[in-house]
């Protein structure tokens, strides 16, 4: 957005201090033949340099986006000005320092509340960040905390926001992002191309635990403790004709009443994708969760359905194991010897509920062969393995579940942390972003709602009769 009104029309201190850096910069470059630093002390000279060049140009645009109009309009509202405030911002390059003008409204339904115009032309963001610096930083919450991004920034020797700057912003930007996550997310979705190579696509769900504050679950000052709740991932994945697999579409959410948002973003997103794509064979893949298959079955389009293999596989592990517990040697050629069958014979499911009976038979009252045999009978239709690898389709849901361990667990599961849900939930969903490589996709929905439109007020004429 331009500024609508140029507050310095001659050349500031602010360039001059931009040239002076410039030619600092020009003269020790011009030295380096006969200098005696190392190639390292040379670089970290040259960064300074640049990083001053960059303050004082940053300066200088912000004061262009400034307006000392006698009354300006934002939409209905009016303001007069008010007084001049001093006001640092951080900046890709670091801080900046300048003096803007603010405005007020105290007329009528005037909120009476101070307003800077530099602030809404520009989009600072929460009366702090400049957009570039925000996302940055934002990037980087996304994947550290706030000790170790102030920690990398300083390093970096250009940002340097407070850790309790980069502690506020995942919150300050969920508040922006959460009541409007569909709509976003699916715009998103709209703006993005289907693989032409994909022959199939796999949509999965599945949960893990995340460590809460009370106060997030409306217990109460008075109980310290962490409550456990479960966090959900959802994958959308594409795969070749070889079952090779494409691309990953990753999206978190944090503890939430029957996954209501989470199951919302996938049902919205796999309907999509096959309006656009109905030749994709379409694949559903979860774990024995009944929730999960109540989603997929009554929420989701229809699709061929996989319970994942590899939790099959520790049940029947578990089953072979008390059915043989003296006799270990046994136990696991048994286990290998079905577990085999059921991956690749067509009638594999049948010859295992089959074992699964005669051990039951065998061992009666044996909790963990009936529990066994349970989860076969209520999954058996969902686990015709040979004809998903005949298909080149997956079998596993290694794929959520690794989003579990990457996506929540290496970011919010690290000793001692609870969360609140915006806090946790602003992390989550720019980390989610990033890892499904749509953050840069993303942010202008962050930026643009800082934006707003300023222009200087004129008293209508009134007409005489």
């Amino acid at each position: 957005m331009q500024a609508l009104h140029i507050v310095n029309e001659e050349p500031s201190k602010t360039i001059q201090k931009l040239e002076e850096s410039y030619y600092a910069l020009r003269e020790h470059i011009l030295r380096l033949e006969t200098n005696k630093n190392s190639f390292q002390e040379n670089e970290e000279k040259i960064t300074h340099f640049v990083h001053e060049i960059g303050r004082a140009a940053m300066k200088e645009a912000l004061s262009r986006y400034d307006m000392r109009a006698e009354r300006i309009h934002v939409g209905e509202q009016i303001y007069r000005r008010r007084h001049i405030a001093p006001k640092e911002y951080q900046t890709p390059f670091g801080g900046v320092w300048l003096e803007r003008q603010m405005y007020v409204n105290r007329k009528n339904d005037g909120d009476g509340l101070s307003i800077c115009p530099l602030e809404l032309q520009a989009g600072i963001v929460e009366g702090y960040w400049t957009p570039l610096a925000a996302q940055h930083a934002m990037w980087a919450l996304s994947h550290l905390t706030p000790r170790e991004t102030e920690s990398m920034l300083f390093r970096f020797k250009g940002m340097n926001p407070s850790r309790s700057s980069l502690d506020r912003l995942p919150k300050a930007i969920n508040e922006v992002w959460e009541p409007q996550t569909v709509q976003y997310h699916t715009q998103l979705v709209h703006e993005e191309l289907i693989p032409k190579e994909a022959k199939s696509c796999a949509v999965s769900l599945d949960g893990v635990m995340v460590g809460m504050k009370p106060d997030a679950m409306g217990l109460g000052e008075s109980c310290t403790c962490t409550q456990w709740k479960e966090a959900s991932c959802g994958t959308i994945s594409f795969f070749d004709a070889t079952g090779k697999r494409i691309s990953t579409i990753q999206y978190g959410r944090m503890p939430e009443h029957k996954k209501i948002t989470q199951k919302t973003l996938l049902r919205l997103h796999t309907e999509h994708i096959m309006r656009q794509r109905p030749d994709l064979q379409l694949v559903h893949i979860a774990d024995g969760a009944q929730d999960n298959w109540t989603f997929f079955d009554e929420d989701m389009p229809l699709a061929f359905q996989v319970t994942d293999f590899y939790h099959a596989s520790q049940y029947l592990k578990e089953a072979f194991a008390t059915a043989y517990p003296k006799d270990p040697q046994k136990a696991h050629g048994k286990f290998k010897q079905y577990q085999t069958i059921l991956r690749d014979e067509h009638s594999g499911i049948n010859k295992v509920m089959r074992a699964l009976r005669y051990l039951r038979d065998q061992h009666k009252g044996n909790q963990a062969i009936l529990t066994s045999l349970t989860y076969f009978t209520n999954n058996q239709h969902r686990m015709l393995y040979a004809l998903a690898k005949q298909k080149n389709l997956p079998i596993g849901s290694g794929i959520v579940e690794a989003a579990c361990k990457t996506l929540v667990g290496q970011r919010l599961k690290r000793a001692g942390m609870s969360w609140s849900f915006s806090g946790a939930q602003g992390v989550l969903t720019m980390r989610s972003l990033a890892k499904s490589d749509r953050f840069d996709k993303a942010w202008p929905f962050i930026a643009n709602f800082y934006k707003k439109m300023v222009a200087p007020y004129s008293q209508p004429l009134k007409l005489v009769g």
